[in-house]
């Protein structure tokens, strides 16, 4: 298992230790929560894909990303109407099954399997996944969350997002064809560093055995919907896209990886139900972890 991991398996356990223990709770989550979302995770987002380089065909990554969540989005939508979910239960289950754990999960499993030419078109794949993220799920996410006391006030915490306003100024100097200053992204990199053990650290501490067991069917619906409908939806991408060798193992592999921990800032931080999301992020990790030792077997399929 890569050692990167390795330590975000341990940090998340080391939550749910101090949590189980009663020596921090949800109120703490929370506050890292917010911490995530304004500071470290905006970050992330202007240092990580500052290095992504465009190709003529490097479209077609980010485009699979788009062809595996948004008919994932609407499956999962369909699913939470005929099971009659409330508000915030169904926006969190659009929210888990939407997002996938590429930083912390996805690119070091690349990285392991593929070596850097693979985690190079994992980055690519997230550059679409990420604008998906930002955009349609966080906007469903304020749309179905407690916080937002309408559709005005919902708009408003949307365009006043710092991770949205990341986003756009790092596509923006892709655009111009642009890098960040060197002084700014040393500065910033500190900053990005922290975003997976705070992240790890909000999951382990949001979760809760008693509401994992109140979650427990839904939360697996939730896995298999995200894992197993993913790699449905990726295998259709490859086909429509015609991908072949390393990026078709990236986008079979990327788009059967477990829920984001994304998934649980969001959230905390729009008032969606905690515990599920906690529940399908904390159980499609313990699956995407117990799948690891199959991947050598898989390499043959996935390269095609």
């Amino acid at each position: 298992m890569p050692a990167s991991l390795q330590a975000f398996i341990a940090i998340l356990l080391a939550g749910t230790a101090l949590r189980s223990l009663s020596l921090l709770d949800k109120s703490h989550a929370d506050r890292l929560a917010n911490l995530v979302f304004s500071v470290s995770l905006p970050a992330t987002i202007l240092v990580s894909l500052d290095s992504v380089a465009f190709a003529p065909a490097a479209w077609k990554l980010p485009m699979a990303a788009c062809l595996v969540t948004i008919p994932m989005v609407a499956c999962a939508w369909q699913l939470a109407r005929l099971l009659r979910l409330p508000r915030r239960t169904r926006g969190g289950f659009l929210l888990a099954t939407g997002c996938i754990n590429s930083v912390y999960f996805a690119y070091p499993v690349v990285l392991a399997t593929s070596g850097e030419d693979g985690l190079a078109r994992a980055i690519l794949f997230d550059l679409g996944q990420t604008t998906l993220t930002l955009t349609v799920l966080y906007a469903i996410a304020l749309a179905h969350g407690t916080r937002t006391a309408g559709p005005r006030s919902a708009l408003l915490r949307f365009l006043s997002s710092p991770p949205l306003w990341a986003l756009l100024v790092i596509l923006a100097l892709k655009l111009l064809d642009w890098r960040l200053p060197p002084l700014l992204r040393q500065g910033l990199t500190p900053l990005h560093l922290t975003t997976t053990p705070l992240a790890s650290l909000v999951l382990g501490l949001s979760i809760s055995f008693s509401a994992l067991r109140r979650t427990a069917g839904l939360a697996v619906a939730g896995v298999l919907v995200r894992m197993g409908g993913g790699l449905a939806l990726g295998c259709a991408a490859v086909f429509t896209l015609n991908l072949t060798g390393v990026e078709r193992a990236v986008v079979l592999l990327v788009a059967a990886m477990p829920s984001a921990v994304t998934a649980v800032i969001f959230a905390a931080e729009t008032g969606l139900d905690e515990d599920l999301v906690a529940s399908v992020v904390a159980l499609s990790i313990c699956v995407g972890v117990a799948a690891l030792p199959l991947l050598p077997r898989l390499m043959p399929w996935l390269t095609g």
